[in-house]
């Protein structure tokens, strides 16, 4: 069975690895090109044009749950009006364009389009809502949001928002997905829960709800588990379902929602993702649409598409272990610099949001004399920084380093 395992996780990054890799290189050539100054100033008016514009713009960023939250808010410091942002929170992490990439070519382009137009939908419904029933006067939110500072040339600032930055946060993620769609192919029989005929009707759509909305996945591992459900015998609806409120809805999520919109908010939000994925999942259904189911075969590497299906799984799988060997040494470096407090700085940063924030803020320090290393966690607003004993460093030349980058330093 370990073997079997190891196939079936082997079988699954290769067919998800080439569509991943070509939708991150889109998602970086989307970041470096397009205005987002254009797009703040279209979102601005309540209604329904605001939603359906915010709609339109999160549909395509390959943001998910643990990304889209800041962006939302720095659209709402930026003007966007209440419905819009809700929105962009509904239709957002869905979608994105390595997102519906994967869902193509392990889905087919019928799931796909009907995840596009779905996530598009309950995005417009949601913000429309919002709007409609707020009588009160809006407060912008001011809290500080992801501060970019890029520099390089394009092809190097596609690269590392694509690798560096997006590929970073959602390895985890993937590996999730991966692993859990490999245990199923490899546990269950093809189509053994069909066998149950209660799975076929409202009760598999309510059973794939139950099982997305707590669970903690991005778009992209969505897939691969939405796939292994189907494989299971779950319908093509159920699936849909899952790939809908399992990116939109989480624990974490839900709970920054309701924090920072409200509780009203907070309700539109769940209920439409709910109602829609359900009414969507129940609309495939009644058209028995065909679903390839490749993800799980074994590809000839003699033929052309099946070599370079290999080598973009290989690459896949060579990321993810650089990126855990990276994350890894971290820990470890953390953990010493507890053992030698003496020889670190610690500095509390605010505005950190997301890896191209830890990035920046670990280029620049790295650059100053008297450090061997830099680490910096969004998640904890801080930066770590290892001295090498030489007394060269100076504290304040890191403090204006970090403001010249748009971000405050706090006491720890």
């Amino acid at each position: 069975m370990i073997l079997e395992f190891i196939q079936a996780l082997w079988n699954t990054s290769t067919e998800l690895a080439p569509s991943l890799v070509l939708g991150l290189l889109l998602a970086g050539f989307l970041h470096v090109f397009v205005k987002k100054d254009r797009i703040l100033s279209h979102l601005g008016k309540p209604g329904l044009a605001s939603s359906a514009k915010a709609a339109l713009v999160g549909v395509p960023l390959p943001l998910c749950s643990c990304g889209v939250l800041p962006a939302a808010l720095g659209l709402r410091r930026d003007g966007a009006s209440r419905g819009a942002v809700t929105s962009f929170l509904i239709s957002t992490p869905q979608t994105g364009v390595d997102s519906v990439a994967v869902t193509w070519a392990i889905l087919g382009w019928p799931v796909a389009l009907a995840k596009v137009v779905a996530a598009f939908v309950a995005g417009v419904l949601g913000g429309t809502i919002v709007d409609n029933t707020d009588s009160s006067l809006e407060k912008r939110e001011t809290a500080p949001v992801c501060t970019e500072i890029e520099t390089g040339s394009f092809p190097r600032r596609i690269w590392n928002y694509s690798f560096n930055g997006l590929f970073k946060d959602i390895y985890g993620w993937l590996v999730l997905g991966i692993s859990i769609s490999a245990l199923i192919t490899t546990v269950l029989e093809p189509g053994q829960l069909s066998r149950y005929p209660v799975l076929s009707g409202p009760m598999g759509l309510l059973a794939a709800l139950v099982i997305g909305i707590p669970l903690y996945v991005c778009s992209v591992s969505s897939v691969p588990i939405a796939a292994g459900l189907i494989y299971a015998g779950f319908p093509v609806g159920s699936a849909l379902v899952f790939l809908m409120a399992g990116p939109a809805t989480n624990a974490a999520t839900m709970g920054a929602v309701r924090k920072t919109l409200g509780t009203r908010v907070f309700f539109i939000y769940l209920l439409t993702v709910i109602i829609i994925s359900l009414a969507a999942g129940g609309m495939l259904n009644s058209l028995s649409v065909p679903v390839f189911r490749a993800y799980h075969s074994v590809h000839d590497m003699n033929s052309i598409t099946g070599l370079l299906s290999g080598i973009a799984g290989l690459l896949l799988l060579l990321g993810i272990a650089w990126f855990a060997f990276k994350d890894t040494s971290d820990h470890r470096l953390k953990a010493s610099e507890k053992k030698n407090s003496e020889r670190t700085q610690i500095f509390r940063i605010e505005g950190m949001k997301c890896s191209m924030c830890e990035t920046s803020i670990t280029s620049a320090l790295e650059k100053l004399p008297g450090i061997l290393n830099v680490s910096s966690s969004a998640s904890e607003d801080k930066a770590v920084i290892a001295l090498d004993g030489s007394g060269r460093f100076n504290k304040d030349n890191a403090v204006q380093i970090i403001r010249k980058l748009g971000y405050d330093v706090g006491k720890v």
